[in-house]
């Protein structure tokens, strides 16, 4: 999925007000084949959390930072955002001085 430079290219086009429609149009359908492959699984290869699952989680993040309601329609996503910032450690570092949760595309 090539779903990690179309929000960035778009924020930083000068275009960004025409463009913003076009990429809100598309990104339910590429949020739906994220939701139909994570499926019911924890993680997305399965049972245990790998680096892909933090890929996926800066996609889905950034996805809710464009539009807040993006996973509406996803709660198997929504329960991956919460899964992934429930883990011990990454719950730890976001809640330290230390965690920026902005800006996202520099």
């Amino acid at each position: 999925l090539d779903s990690r430079d179309p929000p960035a290219s778009t924020c930083y086009n000068p275009d960004f007000e025409k463009l913003k429609p076009e990429y809100l149009e598309v990104l339910p359908a590429m949020l739906k084949l994220y939701s139909q492959f994570l499926g019911k699984q924890p993680w997305f290869l399965g049972g245990k959390i790998t680096f892909v699952d933090f890929i996926a989680y800066d996609v889905l993040e950034g996805s809710q930072v464009f539009e807040p309601k993006s996973l509406d329609a996803f709660p198997n996503l929504k329960d991956f955002i919460s899964r992934f910032e429930g883990l011990e450690k990454i719950s730890t570092y976001m809640k330290s001085s230390h965690f920026l949760p902005r800006p996202v595309f520099t």
